[in-house]
C-alpha cells in the first residue's frame, strides 16, 4: 500500500470544488443541507457546498456578543449562520487552509453585508490566532481529514476562552477499514 500525502490530496480535491463553486447539482446540495437540519433561510445565506456531515450551530447555543471560530469554514455557511444568530453583536470568524475558499467566503460576506464575519487562511492544526480568544469553536466534517487530530484539539483548546464551548459535527472510524479502501486516495478526501 502506497502512502499518500493526505493534505495535498485534500487540498487538490477542495480547490476543484472552490473553482467549480459546487459539489453536485443544487437540488442534491439542498437535500443534504435539509437532512442536516439547515433551512431555506440558512441556504440562502450562501456558502453551502453540501459537504458537511452535521449542523454544529444547532448545538452551539450561541449568545449575542460571543466570538465564534469555525474550523475549515469553506465558503462560510456556518459562519454566516452564526453571525446572523448573534444578531450582529458577536463576531464569527472562519478559517480554511485554502485561499480559494476564503476568497469565495469574503465575496459572499461583502455581497451579503455581514459586518460581523471575518475569514482568514489558516491550518486548523496550527491556528494563526491568539490564545483564549473564542467563546465557541465549531467544525463541520473537517477534523476527520487531518491525520494528527490530537494536534487539532490542542489548538482548539488553546484558542478557546476558559469556560468556552466546542460543537463539532464529524465522522469517526470504529473498526479498521479494509486495505483496498485505505489505499484509495478518494477515501481520504470524502
Amino acid at each position: 500500500m502506497t502512502k499518500i500525502n493526505t493534505k495535498q490530496f485534500v487540498d487538490e480535491f477542495y480547490k476543484r470544488i472552490a473553482e467549480d463553486n459546487k459539489v453536485s447539482d443544487e437540488e442534491n446540495q439542498r437535500a443534504v443541507a435539509y437532512s442536516l437540519g439547515y433551512t431555506d433561510e440558512d441556504i440562502e445565506l450562501g456558502g453551502d457546498l453540501g459537504l458537511g456531515c452535521g449542523n454544529p450551530i444547532q448545538n452551539a447555543k450561541l449568545k449575542d456578543g460571543e466570538c465564534l471560530l469555525d474550523l475549515g469554514c469553506g465558503k462560510g455557511v456556518d459562519v454566516f449562520k452564526a453571525a446572523r444568530e448573534m444578531h450582529g453583536t458577536g463576531k464569527a470568524v472562519g478559517i480554511d487552509r485554502l485561499p480559494e475558499m476564503i476568497e469565495r467566503a469574503n465575496f459572499i460576506r461583502d455581497k451579503r453585508g455581514f459586518d460581523n464575519a471575518d475569514f482568514l487562511v489558516s491550518d486548523i492544526d496550527d491556528i494563526n490566532l491568539p490564545d483564549n480568544t473564542f467563546d465557541v469553536v465549531i467544525s463541520n466534517c473537517v477534523i476527520n481529514l487531518l491525520e494528527d487530530k490530537e494536534k487539532v484539539y490542542r489548538e482548539i483548546f488553546r484558542v478557546l476562552k476558559p469556560g468556552g464551548r466546542v460543537s463539532i459535527s464529524d465522522i469517526i472510524q470504529i473498526k479498521k477499514l479494509p486495505d483496498d479502501i485505505l489505499a484509495d486516495p478518494i477515501f481520504h478526501a470524502t
